[in-house]
């Protein structure tokens, strides 16, 4: 993955750095990433989707239905590891392996990413 440049985010990184809406402040901002892979990212993308579905062999089938079904389509599992890359890529120095709680976290942003990106 590499950062990418792009002038409109950076529009709308001003407008979301103190959006003010009453009681609540956005600070936030937004970042464009290429989905293709580097060397150390093909190696990280592969460790990745081995815990994945390590982590799918492990969960129980008597859990009841949670977004953790939602990991059995490839493209999902894919679009997990590119989130998971992403966040390495934005915060070089956190841990953001699929162990433990981490892989419940993922899966629950996964199943709203999800959702969202149907929706619209």
């Amino acid at each position: 993955m590499k950062f990418l440049e792009c002038a409109p985010l950076d529009r709308l990184n001003d407008f979301l750095d103190n959006l003010n809406l009453g009681e609540r402040t956005i600070k936030g901002c937004l970042e464009a990433y290429s989905c293709k892979h580097s060397g150390a990212d093909k190696k990280l993308s592969v460790s990745l989707s081995n815990e994945i579905l390590d982590y799918l062999g492990k969960s129980s089938d008597n859990d009841s239905p949670s977004p953790v079904e939602s990991l059995s389509a490839r493209t999902s599992r894919k679009t997990l590891v590119y989130l998971v890359l992403a966040l390495y890529h934005m915060y070089p120095d956190y841990d953001f392996s699929l162990d433990g709680d981490m892989a419940s976290r993922y899966i629950i942003l996964l199943y709203f990413t999800g959702s969202v990106v149907k929706k619209a």
